[in-house]
């Protein structure tokens, strides 16, 4: 008796092994169950960080279409940018080794996205992704999800509407990050006021500042933020110093404006942003 429920038992024991195994053969991750994922819905960068460095906001206003051609559009209320994805598979079909492709021929922010990226996870409505360089790189995170972009987003962002806004009143710098470094309080206590001459001053009751001001354009056929640059200019030997460069315009408003500069040779990320006081 004793022989035949050992029997039993083994026989059941093996049945359950053999339907464990075939189970998770079964729900193997394949490239064709994340692109049935990706396509047809609408993402946004819910978060990016490059080296260390926090640049999601950059994609704040862009949504991004992947495509089944192998396309992948961003939209944001002022530009367009066309780039190519893809999933890949190095051994087997397993998570691990599944590869998310993306490629912007661009010089701006979005060749930061360009990677072959790394899943952490995946559901239905988001997508977790890592790089990890080699030679002490880094690692980047990059996160997207369905969703829409904010609704902080201007479709009407010229250079004649941000040089109307700057000019009226006066401004406070609530945020500025050099490479990684917060050196927002070097600057408390000063208002900024934008002259229609081009001079900007800066005055905290007792250091009065000269520098000067301006907008570019890059691309006199386009309205596109992405093509503005925000010039800041003091010949000065403090702080001060720090603020110059031709910045990119993230996102602007009667109210707030936010610049990025992103220096080439790794040289990090700054962040600028002047609230109307």
């Amino acid at each position: 008796m004793k022989t035949i429920l050992l029997s039993v038992c083994l026989i059941a024991f093996t049945a359950i092994a053999f339907t464990a195994c075939s189970d998770d053969d079964n729900n193997s991750t394949t490239p064709q169950d994340l692109e049935n994922i990706i396509q047809g819905n609408t993402f946004i960068v819910t978060k990016f960080i490059d080296s260390g460095s926090d640049e999601t906001s950059y994609f704040r206003c862009y949504s991004f279409t992947f495509n089944t051609n192998g396309t992948v559009v961003a939209t944001s209320p002022n530009n367009t940018i066309n780039g190519t994805w893809s999933i890949t598979e190095d051994d087997d079909d397993s998570q691990d080794d599944l590869d998310f492709n993306l490629f912007f021929n661009q010089n701006n922010q979005f060749e930061e996205l360009n990677d072959d990226w790394d899943f952490i996870s995946y559901t239905s409505n988001k997508i977790e992704l890592i790089d990890i360089s080699g030679g002490n790189g880094g690692t980047d995170y990059l996160t997207f999800e369905i969703g829409t972009p904010s609704t902080n987003c201007s479709s009407s962002a010229t250079q004649n509407t941000i040089e109307n806004n700057v000019q009226n009143g006066s401004w406070r710098i609530t945020h500025f990050i050099d490479s990684g470094s917060d050196e927002t309080d070097d600057f408390t206590g000063y208002n900024f006021t934008f002259n229609s001459t081009g001079v900007l001053n800066a005055n905290n009751g007792t250091n009065n500042y000269n520098g000067t001001w301006s907008i570019t354009d890059s691309n006199s056929n386009d309205d596109s933020l992405d093509d503005l640059d925000f010039n800041i200019y003091f010949d000065l030997t403090n702080n001060f110093e720090d603020l110059n460069d031709d910045w990119d315009i993230l996102t602007q408003n009667a109210a707030k404006i936010e610049l990025i500069d992103v220096s080439g040779g790794n040289g990090g990320t700054d962040y600028l942003s002047f609230e109307k006081n």
